[in-house]
């Protein structure tokens, strides 16, 4: 009772000069604590006389549980108005010592740091903290979002240890690496056929084709606990990992599996595709010389890239920029020389147009869609609940941020953009 009645005495005042401070993000606590814009004008009323007390951020960069550790007082208004206290990190993003030496020559006298970087550092791109990359930020974790400056309050408020340069997010994704084994359940002496169809598969699955006279080997991963062992496949692996993971495992403990085809088809378990539709992509990357190349899919089907689906893919063979991860057919050069690709993350976001660009920059255009062959990918990408991406989340790996990462990391365009129908003359 005595805290609410402080409160209410501190209130008109810490109101007023908090309104002023520019330092409350008025609008993206609305909607983190009341699930709607509509009502920012009670944000900050909420704030000082509850939210304050309940731990509840005013911005994205200070926190006052983590400021109280520091300083030994959790009131935005206190840092604000004391210089004293201007020498206290305000949260693990916001160093204001850091800050202040780094900017000197910039700060007005008597100029609150904190206030500095929200309504000018903040835009100019500056690092908050050491830790800290603006740059990594605005690239990977914001950049689907126009007002980053909110997006940061949402994104701190809803993951817990978020990554906020490329080494922690590499270091998460290099420990998940090393968490995985890839157990072998079996394995042929040596390739019956040209072409290899490499499934990552639940325990569930049941193809749509039959395995019996195919012109391919057929590899089987399983991501689950599953033990079956068919006749039909030639090879079975178990790796509670992911289908990139998977991959890569086998090309850095046994190259010479993967490598000893002309081409392999990395197609996941919910892709709808027959054993005539099959063959027909390995003979026509055979026959064209390309280096990469998928079917299209049909329209109700679930992709990033809509461009690879009907009616706007078309039909035919057409000279494409990229493919996507779900099916791609990869020749053994490719394989072999770009297939370090693999190693980038853990997720699979961003891993095609990084392949994509990677076989472009070696061998020129040899990506193409064989619109003629409709594929069904009817299972929803649920980025928020599907338990795939809960798994990866568990991991500290948050698959949009990862895509980022890469895009930044290699220069690539990794938006729906860059998939798209080539012209002849870009064709060659």
């Amino acid at each position: 009772m005595n805290d609410i009645l402080t409160r209410l005495a501190h209130f008109p005042r810490d109101y007023y000069l908090l309104v002023r401070s520019g330092l409350f993000a008025h609008a993206a606590y609305s909607r983190c604590h009341f699930k709607t814009a509509l009502l920012c004008f009670l944000a900050l009323p909420h704030y000082l006389m509850f939210g304050e007390a309940a731990g509840l951020r005013p911005n994205a960069f200070f926190d006052p549980d983590f400021f109280a550790r520091q300083s030994g007082t959790r009131r935005l208004i206190d840092y604000f108005d004391d210089q004293k206290l201007w020498g206290h990190p305000t949260s693990p993003y916001f160093d204001s010592r850091w800050y202040i030496e780094k900017h000197a020559a910039e700060l007005a006298t008597n100029e609150n740091p904190l206030r500095h970087f929200l309504l000018t550092g903040f835009d100019r791109g500056y690092d908050p903290a050491p830790c800290f990359d603006m740059q990594f930020f605005r690239r990977a974790i914001a950049r689907d979002h126009a007002d980053r400056k909110n997006y940061a309050y949402e994104y701190f408020c809803e993951v817990d240890d978020p990554p906020v340069n490329i080494a922690e997010l590499e270091k998460r994704e290099t420990e998940f690496y090393a968490s995985i084994e890839l157990e072998t359940l079996k394995r042929s002496a040596r390739p019956e056929r040209r072409f290899l169809v490499f499934i990552q598969s639940g325990r569930d699955f049941v193809p749509a084709y039959n395995f019996q006279g195919a012109n391919f080997d057929i590899l089987i991963n399983y991501y689950d606990a599953s033990t079956r062992v068919p006749d039909e496949a030639d090879y079975v692996f178990r790796q509670k990992g992911t289908k990139v993971t998977a991959v890569r495992k086998i090309l850095e403990t046994s190259p010479d599996l993967l490598l000893a085809y002309d081409a392999v088809l990395f197609l996941d378990d919910d892709v709808t595709i027959s054993q005539v539709e099959i063959e027909t992509l390995f003979q026509t990357l055979d026959e064209r010389r390309l280096d990469l190349l998928q079917a299209s899919l049909s329209e109700e089907s679930s992709c990033f890239f809509p461009v690879l689906k009907q009616p706007s893919a078309g039909k035919g063979l057409r000279p494409i920029s990229a493919i996507e991860i779900m099916m791609p057919v990869i020749s053994r050069r490719a394989l072999a020389e770009c297939g370090w690709v693999f190693k980038e993350n853990i997720s699979g976001w961003g891993i095609d147009t990084l392949l994509s660009a990677e076989v472009r920059k070696r061998f020129g255009n040899t990506i193409a869609l064989l619109g003629d062959i409709v594929c069904v990918h009817a299972r929803e990408v649920d980025l928020k609940d599907g338990a795939f991406y809960q798994f990866l989340r568990r991991h500290g790996i948050e698959p949009t941020i990862e895509a980022g990462k890469v895009a930044m990391k290699f220069d690539i365009n990794d938006k729906m953009s860059a998939v798209h129908f080539l012209e002849p003359h870009e064709a060659g």
